[in-house]
């Protein structure tokens, strides 16, 4: 066997036979067809092992089976053509090849490189030589096609970035963001050391924001990023990548791809949850450090100087309800999970009389609910009515004020969530938490979560309807914690470190100093 990249010159070759493409897609495959014509009527079948993604795919009108290695079968090579369609292409020739006498394949896998990859590849080539330099990259948010304002400068990398500054390490080191728009941080523009790229330079048309993108990428030392990482996908040796990614929870992941050699670390906040990142990411021990999450540090330190401009309700306390993402805006349909039904999308109250009876209650208690979405959720799936002690914290309004939930979730007396990693990092406060259980059997059936009995591990009051959710807020008004002894015997459990100090262990771990 062996791995070679499409060129034009393969055409005559494989022009009449069939064509079997190695992962599943859309994106890779129209760039491959549109460059590669003659090869487009020919494709016979996609083998990806992603079982979200077998079954039919409709393909420029044509209905393509989409199979894992097992369900291929034998294919008549030497009448066919096996195309690598993934960033990962190095990845996947390993898999084919570790598994060729499943598919009875020896022959010659191709990879398309499509433009990204192909600008790259010569970056990578022009820089191979060169040492690295005192460059320390940032990236946070998911992939640019799921781009959300004020994501692309957030969570854990955005709580790093801001710790290096304060201690100084932009003397020794460029601070290099990548975002959507770098106009809109014109604020650093003379800060030291400080420079905001954009992640569309991959492939821009111009040479010099290229030149730019590519430098700092085929030269940084360090790359963090909080979910996307496939644009360090082909970073050489001697460059640290590391996962910061969004928080330690309860669900588990969907899909399983094994992430040993798409970074060289993670961060986690506990040795129970190394052994649970370990499992569901495919890593080795020794690439997941235990030093807790850089976000957290903000807890400690909530910004109440930034509260009163989100023009929330005037209480004498706040109970922050965090519900994990369900429904999708419409930009975003593929990312919907399951999401509550009735009146007001919101569990356990989900009529009007219910929002009614609640808000209430809240204001007899002097007490008010916030309700903030998960970013990727759609706002107009919740009707709150007229309520007066209920509130929507819009991410809009939060990245209009530039804040971030860790920043002013420390404001919070209480916390209402159901399986998002929010509560877990609200333990660190030792404040009451309530969990929404409503749908805790089907969501346990279908996303599933990491822990075999989930209620064991909720460290809080469990809220399987309307009147248990009244109780909750009641004790909560009273200063009332049933659930403090359940909460700090999981604390313990969950949790290393509570004090504040995460984004110096990270630096530490890493041998990053000022």
């Amino acid at each position: 066997m062996k791995l070679k990249r499409l060129e034009k010159q393969d055409l005559a070759r494989l022009k009449d036979k069939k064509i079997y493409c190695y992962e599943k897609s859309e994106a890779y495959l129209s760039e491959l067809f549109a460059e590669f014509p003659g090869l487009a009527g020919n494709l016979a079948g996609i083998i990806d092992e992603n079982r979200r993604n077998q079954g039919k795919f409709l393909f420029a009108g044509k209905a393509v089976p989409v199979k894992s290695l097992g369900q291929t079968g034998r294919v008549d090579w030497p009448r066919a053509a096996l195309i690598i369609t993934s960033d990962y292409y190095r990845e996947a020739y390993e898999q084919i090849e570790a598994n060729r006498h499943i598919l009875g394949f020896s022959g010659t896998a191709y990879y398309f490189a499509n433009k990204e990859t192909s600008i790259e590849e010569s970056y990578r080539e022009k820089y191979k030589n060169h040492s690295l330099e005192n460059i320390i990259l940032f990236r946070s948010g998911p992939h640019a096609s799921s781009y959300i304002k004020g994501m692309d400068f957030s969570d854990n990398a955005r709580a790093l970035f801001e710790y290096m500054l304060q201690e100084g390490f932009n003397k020794k080191y460029e601070l290099v963001w990548l975002v959507k728009n770098p106009g809109e941080f014109a604020r650093y523009k003379d800060t030291e050391n400080v420079t905001f790229l954009s992640f569309s330079w991959s492939v821009s048309g111009s040479k010099a924001e290229q030149d730019r993108y590519y430098r700092a990428l085929c030269l940084a030392k360090y790359i963090f990023f909080t979910d996307a990482y496939g644009f360090a996908r082909n970073c050489r040796p001697g460059q640290t990548r590391v996962q910061l990614w969004h928080g330690c929870g309860f669900k588990t992941r969907v899909n399983f791809v094994r992430c040993e050699k798409r970074y060289e670390y993670t961060t986690v906040i506990s040795g129970l949850y190394s052994r649970i990142h370990q499992d569901i990411y495919g890593l080795r021990e020794d690439q997941v450090l235990v030093t807790g999450y850089a976000k957290q540090d903000w807890l400690f330190l909530p910004a109440w100087d930034k509260w009163g401009s989100l023009g929330m309700p005037k209480a004498s306390k706040y109970i922050f309800w965090l519900p994990t993402f369900r429904t999708a805006n419409a930009s975003l349909p593929e990312l919907s999970e399951h999401g509550p039904k009735g009146q007001t999308g919101l569990p356990v109250v989900d009529t009007y009389e219910k929002l009614g009876e609640l808000d209430r209650r809240l204001r007899e208690l002097d007490t008010a609910l916030v309700l903030k979405l998960h970013p990727f959720q759609d706002p107009g799936s919740i009707c709150l009515a007229k309520a007066a002690n209920i509130a929507l914290l819009d991410n809009g309004a939060l990245e209009a004020n530039d804040i971030q939930i860790n920043q002013i979730l420390g404001i919070a007396d209480a916390l209402v969530s159901d399986y998002s990693s929010a509560a877990v990092d609200y333990m660190l406060l030792d404040r009451p938490v309530g969990f929404t259980l409503d749908d805790v059997g089907e969501y346990g059936g279908s996303r599933g979560f990491v822990f075999e009995d989930i209620r064991e591990w909720l460290p809080g009051a469990e809220i399987f309807c309307f009147d248990d959710l009244c109780a909750f807020v009641e004790e909560v008004a009273k200063g009332e914690d049933p659930t403090a002894g359940k909460r700090r015997g999981l604390l313990g459990k969950m949790h290393k470190y509570r004090d504040g100090q995460n984004c110096k262990r990270i630096a530490e771990a890493l041998g990053i100093d000022a």
